[in-house]
């Protein structure tokens, strides 16, 4: 039990570089953060253009003429362009662009903030109507807090405005007064909370995302996230007319060492096995656990040649692998049966998972440590147990 819990907490626990930035996140979890972070940002903007709306009333009643009309009218534009940004918002797809989606909204604000200043004059006062316009810098900050981005992705939205507010002060001679000093005091605790509050957001969406998605023994894709992945990914694959070959794994007799050695033994049997395969293969194949000592390997781009020699290889590491078991320094070999199918016009991904299960018993029934390929109505006429699938 203490063996379990302490591999689960290596499956969740994170490093800096998991909040530094998303360059090494998973394809799948920037995917999961991605739809997360495109949900919050289009409300954030139908919402703070709903505020900014509601305020013009304020901006005609309390400031000249001349300003109540001009901000007014800048505040119309704005919210029509957080507005327009909301809805093409919902057509994004990946990383990349929601990124930029963030920075071009910051941007906006910051350029409202910045007009509206100018129109105002540059004030440099600390009570009346106008003074509220000094304080939107803060408010920009305050806005992130929702996000759950990385540290990186953090500093640029944070410097846009920090920039912005260095020039407005630069710009009306108040950059180094001890009023601008006790703001950008304030604004820099503020800052730090909010990049606080941002970072344990992506830590909980990235741990809840591990526990949804990994095997805790193993930490490779579970059952469902797997078959998941891999369904995308046959269906790119069928889009360019490029091959796709589904190796499934099964080490022979689990359950002989379980009964001799204990499940903590087999435990690191199993988890020793999905390191070394993890270190064999493409960052474009899919590698998880099916169930108790199944896994399943999916090869994109891969025919039925590549994936036979693939296989071959694979059981000439593994027959020379060698397990340390903790006890006395001892050490323990395993061997592996390899079912192996490819895709051909008008399969499924499950009739390409049943194919190479079928061909899995076969390498049981033929003595185990090998590996046999089904093609496409092929007919194994195997032991009673098996004649099902035939």
């Amino acid at each position: 039990m203490h063996d379990h819990q302490e591999q689960l907490l290596k499956t969740i626990r994170l490093h800096i570089p998991d909040l530094w930035s998303a360059r090494t996140h998973s394809s799948s979890f920037k995917n999961t953060r991605t739809g997360y972070l495109r949900t919050r940002t289009t409300m954030l903007s139908v919402v703070w253009g709903i505020l900014i709306i509601l305020w013009t009333p304020f901006d005609l009643i309390f400031l000249t003429d001349h300003q109540g009309a001009s901000i007014a009218i800048a505040r119309i534009v704005l919210a029509i362009y957080l507005f327009s940004l909301a809805r093409f918002n919902n057509q994004l797809s990946t990383l990349k662009q929601v990124q930029w989606y963030m920075s071009l909204m910051v941007c906006g604000l910051n350029l409202f903030y910045l007009y509206a200043i100018s129109v105002l004059e540059f004030p440099v006062v600390y009570t009346g109507f106008e003074y509220g316009y000094t304080l939107l810098p803060i408010l920009h900050v305050a806005i992130l807090t929702i996000l759950p981005v990385t540290l990186k992705e953090s500093f640029y939205l944070l410097v846009i405005t920090a920039t912005t507010q260095l020039f407005v002060h630069y710009h009306s001679g108040h950059i180094f007064t001890p009023e601008s000093i006790s703001d950008y005091w304030l604004q820099n605790a503020l800052a730090l909370m909010v990049i606080w509050s941002q970072l344990s957001k992506l830590y909980m969406l990235m741990r809840l995302y591990r526990q949804a998605t990994l095997d805790p023994l193993t930490g490779v894709y579970n059952r469902r996230m797997l078959l998941q992945l891999a369904q995308k990914s046959l269906i790119k694959c069928e889009a360019r007319n490029a091959p796709f070959s589904v190796l499934f794994f099964d080490i022979d007799k689990f359950k002989r060492i379980n009964d001799t050695w204990g499940h903590g033994v087999g435990d690191k049997v199993l988890r020793g096995f999905t390191d070394f395969v993890q270190t064999k293969i493409r960052k474009t194949d899919l590698f998880g656990r099916y169930g108790g000592e199944e896994f399943v390997l999916f090869l994109p781009h891969c025919n039925q040649e590549m994936a036979l020699s693939i296989a071959e290889r694979m059981q000439r590491y593994i027959r020379h692998l060698e397990l340390p078991m903790n006890l006395d320094q001892n050490t323990l070999k395993i061997t592996t049966c390899i079912g192996i199918s490819t895709y051909s016009s008008g399969d499924t991904l499950s009739s390409l998972i049943e194919r190479a299960d079928r061909a899995l018993y076969e390498c049981k029934d033929s003595g185990r440590d090998c590996y046999r390929f089904h093609p496409v109505g092929y007919k194994y006429q195997g032991n009673e147990r098996r004649k099902a699938y035939a």
